[in-house]
């Protein structure tokens, strides 16, 4: 195609259509419901956290149109999340469920009152949404930070976090001195690092798993030896090991 051919091509009337509010709105409420899908919650802080533009100031029109729909509803659902948080009619339902037996049906690890989420799993807004809690004794150095790393695991009971493992748990942080606190989310940990061990076969069942340091510490030194023991991990000159049975259920 020759250039005076390209240019009859290309000639004619153009304009600039502005935007439709309409197409805004669609827009609008594919965001939010992309976040409640992730996070559950929509708040100021995850708002921002999901990089929307002018925060949760700019979805208000539309939540409250969601909200005047049905769609939504709006309370103070997670503590620590500010007055003005909206979430939809299951999600809230769920929580109601949790809050009422104390357990966890969907699928995640649990002991007792515990509950193991992977730290950068959206259901865990600890690291983003809400801080870390303050770790037991508050002496760990830097480096032994909790932190929304691939692998990284929190045990949580009543919502709160009890313990964060790294991954493989060669590094496990406590947020709490509680005898019974740290006994379930041991179990809980311990159960959950057992049964993704067995997932892998016997070659998953054979990968070594062993706890070094708690709360920056070597865990041979620590209280938390015999705790770990307790929840059925052997105690070995580098640390607290666990063993797999890969036919246990």
């Amino acid at each position: 195609m020759g250039v005076g051919s390209a240019g009859a091509t290309l000639s004619g009337r153009w304009s600039l259509l502005a935007p439709s509010p309409e197409n805004d709105t669609v827009r609008a409420v594919a965001l939010v419901e992309s976040i409640l899908d992730r996070y559950g919650v929509l708040a100021r802080d995850v708002a921002l956290l999901s990089g929307v533009p002018g925060g949760l100031g700019a979805l208000m029109p539309v939540l409250r149109s969601m909200e005047d729909a049905g769609d939504l509803l709006r309370g103070m659902f997670v503590k620590g999340l500010g007055p003005a948080q909206f979430a939809a009619r299951e999600t809230v339902d769920l929580l109601r469920t949790y809050a009422a037996d104390g357990d966890a049906r969907d699928g995640r690890s649990g002991a007792e009152g515990c509950v193991v989420l992977a730290a950068d799993d959206p259901a865990c807004l600890f690291g983003a949404g809400l801080p870390w809690p303050p770790l037991s004794g508050g002496d760990a150095p830097s480096a032994a930070r909790p932190a929304r790393r691939p692998g990284s695991l929190v045990a949580m009971r009543a919502g709160v976090p009890v313990l964060y493992a790294a991954a493989g748990l060669r590094s496990v942080l406590a947020f709490t001195a509680d005898g019974e606190a740290l006994d379930e989310a041991a179990r809980a940990l311990v159960a959950h690092a057992a049964r993704e061990a067995r997932r892998g076969g016997a070659e998953g069942a054979r990968k070594k798993v062993v706890v070094e340091t708690f709360n920056g510490r070597p865990v041979l030194d620590t209280p938390f030896a015999d705790v770990l023991q307790r929840a059925g991990l052997v105690r070995l000159p580098d640390g607290m090991r666990l063993y797999v049975d890969p036919f246990a259920r």
